[in-house]
């Protein structure tokens, strides 16, 4: 089973364009999905949508308690074998998502993957890479192609259940800011021994928004220090 786990500010339009996306291209493997708001109430809409999916759990936390604090909070909730964070702005954009990472999953039991971020501007797919990897899969009759790397971000990130379970993370100093926790399980993976890679084929998730349209919405002033 996977277990997908989803933390949201209440951006509808990005996550309900997620969830379609999964049910789409996701595939027919056995999943749950964990949809977690924090701080949030779900609009009327949204809420209509998603309780009316059998796969989605909701949770509605009253405070933004920030993406280590959550990961803390939700990981016990979690059933899969293989757990996948997503944020809520990700979108799936190939098909049989859910085989390909359960292929990956079978020939690197033990690595913790990212598919390659399309959309994302700056420093897209993660810092330089420290070698490829590549294996063939029979069950897909795919090779995959892993760029081995030190850091893994957080955007959709593959992980076995059996490394991560018992993992704590230091909630952030500021409540509800999201700023360590991709450092933070980077560093956890180094120190364990823990293999880190970008999958540069077979799957795709875009960013909706990359950063440049972002800035062509919004305006250059409200990136202004953020960068």
């Amino acid at each position: 089973m996977i277990s997908i786990y989803t933390f949201t500010l209440g951006r509808d339009y990005y996550l309900k364009n997620l969830v379609n996306s999964i049910e789409m291209l996701g595939g027919h493997s056995d999943y749950e999905h964990h949809i977690c708001f924090q701080g949030v109430e779900p609009s009327k809409e949204i809420k209509s949508f998603l309780e009316h999916k059998d796969k989605i759990v909701l949770h509605q936390w009253p405070e933004n308690v920030g993406i280590a604090k959550g990961i803390n909070t939700i990981l016990p909730f979690l059933k899969g074998d293989l757990i996948i964070k997503m944020d809520d702005d990700c979108v799936i954009r190939s098909g049989q998502f859910f085989k390909h990472v359960e292929a990956v999953s079978k020939l690197f039991p033990e690595t913790v993957f990212s598919p390659y971020p399309v959309g994302l501007i700056n420093n897209p797919g993660g810092p330089r890479g420290h070698g490829h990897v590549v294996k063939y899969s029979e069950d897909t009759e795919t090779w995959y192609t892993l760029r081995m790397v030190q850091h893994v971000g957080g955007f959709s990130r593959v992980s076995p259940r059996e490394l991560v379970k018992d993992w704590v993370l230091t909630p952030d100093l500021i409540e509800g800011q999201s700023g360590n926790e991709d450092g933070q399980h980077s560093s956890l993976c180094l120190a364990n021994g823990i293999p880190m890679a970008y999958l540069e084929n077979a799957i795709i998730v875009e960013h909706q928004e990359s950063t440049i349209g972002q800035h062509q919405r919004y305006g250059e002033e409200y990136f202004s220090g953020r960068f």
